[in-house]
């Protein structure tokens, strides 16, 4: 199948955790990757070891109430995020059902939060990290991953600024990926996605529970481009908590747009947009990335 060797190495360019900046959840924040995963979210590398590189560049235009309605209360933001993320998979001979990854993933962000009646706030720094195994199956034209990654609170913080790279919490995520093609020159994906969030010792906040679904359509044309559609809605299944009363505060977005890449099994790049369409307890956003990898 063309589009599975040419792309096959596109195929892990998806799992990074960059915090991106919302509204809901404590203080517009998040541990999860929303958005990165628009290219294979469920095809695992064949083994050995590869390097991504993801590079976000997110502006929000304005904070919206849980009717979506501007909240009135002047918010901007400008984030961009620089991460890279080391993959090693393995095919074990005692293992039938697939093969097994293990990933680690560091991200550099900068993000400038303005509001009215508050000074401008900024922070730039290591965030995060983010550790864990996957499990990858092939069968045939389908393709799916099961992936548990923890996210470590070792970035910067401080409680009395708007702007953080660290979240100050740790974050349990499990995920179910999956690849289909229906033909040679087409692939189907999606992505589920739950997150827990711990408590803030520093706050006594703890964000609820989130979810996210990413989704995505390519189709391959001349010598290992592709073009497609992506995106992803990202919700709360629970209610934010403070001092232990539930506080609401559920975010709730979808959003919708155009990618365009090119890979061969060693390297490749791809550039993706998507705008939010819907959005309640978020920034109305615009997120560009544009992703690499290299196999070595």
């Amino acid at each position: 199948m063309r589009c599975c060797r040419a792309y096959t190495a596109l195929a892990a360019a998806l799992a990074v955790c960059t915090s991106l900046p919302t509204q809901a959840t404590e203080n517009g924040g998040t541990v999860v990757p929303v958005g990165v995963q628009s290219m294979l979210p469920g095809l695992l590398m064949p083994a050995g070891n590869y390097l991504y590189n993801y590079n976000a560049f997110v502006e929000g235009f304005s904070a919206r109430d849980n009717r979506g309605k501007d909240n009135g209360l002047g918010m901007t933001m400008k984030t961009e995020a620089h991460a890279f993320r080391f993959l090693h998979v393995s095919n074990p001979d005692w293992l039938d059902v697939g093969d097994l990854g293990f990933e680690a993933n560091v991200v550099y962000t900068r993000s400038k939060l303005d509001m009215h009646y508050m000074d401008q706030s900024t922070a730039s720094g290591l965030g995060d990290i983010t550790v864990g195994p996957s499990l990858g199956r092939h069968l045939g034209a389908y393709n799916d991953i099961f992936t548990l990654l923890v996210t470590a609170p070792t970035g910067d913080y401080d409680k009395n600024r708007l702007a953080n790279v660290g979240r100050n919490y740790w974050g349990i995520q499990t995920s179910w990926a999956w690849t289909w093609y229906p033909r040679r020159d087409v692939d189907i994906s999606g992505l589920a996605k739950v997150v827990y969030n711990t408590r803030n010792p520093d706050t006594d906040y703890q964000s609820g529970v989130e979810t996210n679904i990413e989704y995505s359509a390519n189709y391959y044309f001349a010598q290992n481009y592709f073009i497609g559609l992506s995106g992803f809605w990202h919700s709360q299944i629970t209610d934010d908590k403070q001092h232990g009363d539930n506080i609401g505060n559920r975010i709730n977005e979808v959003t919708l747009g155009p990618q365009l890449g090119w890979g061969t099994p060693q390297y490749g790049a791809y550039f993706s947009w998507k705008r939010a369409l819907y959005s309640r307890n978020t920034m109305d956003v615009s997120q560009l990335w544009l992703n690499t990898f290299i196999a070595f």
